[in-house]
């Protein structure tokens, strides 16, 4: 997926919001502002896809305001909210399928889209969300080819729905490696969190994307277990926006299912639904 008109805005107010929460002072967060929007004006004409540039921008904005985690103590805190959450929503999950919701109901813990907020009390937002159920939703077709699965996390927060979900896949004899991120970008789960929610007792396998800290997945970054992982895989699941701009460039692959709460305009046109829609979609590539 490439850039929409609506990015370059969405993405500069992400600039400002990170820096702001790492404590930058307002020359700073200023600088930072003005270095990512140089930077997004000078790329934004070429053709890859809107992740590559995007992270491009994140990093640029690391370096300004100097510090390689801004949302260090958010993906802390929206662990411990998951959990809880978990203990109260967990009895409503009874197959595969409610588990694939969930999933995709976690995936509403995100700080990298403008104008989309976390729900102060997720407990009452999940209830909610599950009733609603998916708006587009491919499980039978996901889970027939869920036989060796490649899973590739997104958020904090959102991983520990991940667990159950690779979890009860597992018990239903998939086999299941989780890939994460390699360096910290935005809230999503590297190997650090991994270890601390305990993923690998979920998986027959955890593994990193490669590439350092990236936006979405590039295959072209990944390392050699991952490859593998990815060769052999009849099935990739990928949670997120990021996820789903960086892989939709690609062909290919594995089928991939592509499992998020719909963010924001340019994906709700990409993906054809709308935003704020739940989905679970499956695409050959």
């Amino acid at each position: 997926m490439r850039l929409a008109p609506e990015c370059r805005a969405c993405l500069l107010s992400r600039v400002v919001a990170e820096a702001k929460h790492a404590g930058a002072d307002a020359d700073t967060v200023s600088a930072a502002l003005e270095r990512c929007t140089e930077l997004y004006d000078s790329r934004a004409d070429e053709p890859i896809g809107a992740s590559v540039i995007a992270g491009a921008v994140h990093r640029c904005c690391y370096a300004v305001i100097g510090s390689k985690d801004p949302y260090a103590d958010l993906k802390v805190q929206d662990n411990a909210i998951a959990e809880k959450v978990v203990q109260d929503v967990q009895p409503m999950l009874s197959n595969v399928h409610d588990h694939i919701v969930a999933a995709v109901i976690g995936n509403a813990m995100d700080y990298g889209v403008a104008g989309h907020e976390i729900a102060k009390d997720f407990t009452g937002y999940f209830r909610k969300m599950f009733e609603q159920g998916l708006a587009q939703d491919d499980t039978e077709k996901i889970l027939a080819l869920a036989k060796r699965v490649v899973y590739c996390t997104d958020n904090c927060g959102e991983a520990v729905f991940d667990r159950l979900l690779c979890a009860e896949l597992r018990k239903h004899g998939s086999h299941v490696t989780i890939v994460v991120k390699d360096q910290p970008m935005l809230n999503d789960v590297t190997m650090q969190e991994a270890k601390s929610l305990h993923l690998d007792e979920a998986a027959d396998a955890v593994y990193h994307a490669g590439g350092g800290a990236q936006l979405g997945l590039h295959p072209d970054l990944y390392p050699p277990e991952v490859v593998a992982a990815m060769r052999n895989a009849t099935l990739i699941i990928a949670k997120g926006l990021a996820n789903y701009e960086s892989l939709t460039e690609y062909t290919g692959l594995p089928p991939i299912a592509y499992l998020m709460t719909v963010k924001c305009e340019p994906v709700a046109r990409h993906v054809g639904a709308k935003k704020g829609d739940l989905i679970a979609v499956l695409r050959h590539q």
